[in-house]
């Protein structure tokens, strides 16, 4: 939700994301639900009912930042839950379908990421943003590596720091499927621990898990780390099923 990487490899990608939200809002982990024409896994909001990162059987990934390109002014009430809009993007055949036709009105500024690699390869890969007013849509380079922070948590000084980590941690991981992106997630850097990769704010604000989907030669895994219980869930996503491993 508010620190998102995504490295490409000679055969697919890894995509990471972490959770940076207060410990008492309730969690369930990673499980399947038939919505719409797919069925998905993913971590679920208890509050919300949404999530932050969904994959399907069929090839197709999104992820989720709170804010687009700044920290807004939060109203009191808003008309649905930015993670029930990441569901509904499943229900559109491609991105620019749904940056489209999705009615965004009275929504929270958000970031949207998705990838479709329903062909066994990489074919789109975009990032959709709602600043609360207009729909902004970008086709990204699937052969660059990126790094996306939540708007409302790290200003544009902090998210220039966290660019400088990521580059300077591609620079020592060159050999992607033996150096685990998630060492870079799960740790700290010498940032200050409000704004640290694995971060601590007020209060019970802090990283609770790291999502990721790492799809090599056609095969997809959803692998989802809980942080703060120290457990962990593996998923492989085929063509036909979910297998838990």
């Amino acid at each position: 939700m508010c620190t998102v990487t995504y490295i490409p490899t000679p055969n697919g990608f890894y995509f990471t994301s972490s959770r940076d939200e207060k410990a008492s809002r309730e969690t369930i982990p990673p499980a399947i639900y038939n919505k719409g024409i797919f069925e998905l896994v993913y971590p679920k909001d208890v509050l919300a009912g949404g999530t932050w990162i969904a994959s399907s059987l069929k090839g197709k990934t999104a992820c989720l930042l709170n804010g687009a390109f700044g920290n807004h002014t939060k109203q009191e009430n808003y008309s649905k839950s930015r993670g029930l809009i990441l569901l509904e993007s499943f229900n559109f055949s491609n991105t620019n379908e749904f940056a489209d036709r999705v009615v965004l009105n009275n929504v929270e500024p958000f970031t949207l990421l998705t990838l479709d690699y329903s062909s066994g390869k990489l074919n789109c890969f975009y990032e959709f943003r709602w600043d609360g007013q207009k729909k902004y849509i970008k086709k990204l380079n699937a052969s660059t590596s990126h790094i996306w922070s939540s708007a409302t948590l790290y200003n544009p000084s902090i998210q220039q720091k966290r660019n400088l980590l990521f580059n300077q941690w591609l620079e020592k991981h060159s050999d992607f499927e033996d150096s685990m992106i998630l060492d870079f997630h799960n740790k700290k850097h010498g940032l200050g621990k409000s704004e640290d990769i694995i971060m601590k704010g007020e209060g019970d604000l802090m990283t609770l898990s790291i999502s990721q989907v790492h799809f090599s030669s056609g095969e997809s895994v959803f692998n989802y780390f809980d942080i703060i219980n120290g457990k962990s869930h593996i998923l492989k996503l085929t063509k036909e099923e979910i297998i838990h491993v």
